[in-house]
């Protein structure tokens, strides 16, 4: 159990803001499960979600640096991502003219 009062209006408002933040964590996570971007759509997500709480960050030093380090992150895997698909052009062509010709 708690040991603030249900009554507490800033208590409420701290609880308030808990839920908007975990519904809206589920709701992109939801909407994540349905996309598939070679793997990216991960990296995407965590990359709004730290440009979000940078938005909204008081000059708080481990916040700021948790959400750069997020964005960094993601950044360096779709990067590796692009990479890949740019290096490896030709074999993904013939995958596909393989996988058409299976069909």
């Amino acid at each position: 159990m708690s040991t603030m009062p249900q009554t507490d209006p800033i208590y409420a408002a701290y609880q308030r803001g808990r839920r908007m933040g975990l519904a809206t964590g589920a709701l992109a996570l939801s909407v994540v499960a349905f996309v598939n971007l070679l793997g990216m759509e991960k990296s995407i997500l965590a990359g709004v979600l730290a440009l979000l709480a940078l938005q909204g960050a008081a000059p708080a030093a481990d916040l700021i640096r948790r959400g750069r380090i997020a964005l960094a992150i993601a950044v360096v895997h779709i990067l590796t991502v692009i990479f890949l698909l740019v290096v490896f052009h030709d074999k993904l062509l013939q995958l596909l003219h393989l996988l058409q010709k299976l069909g």
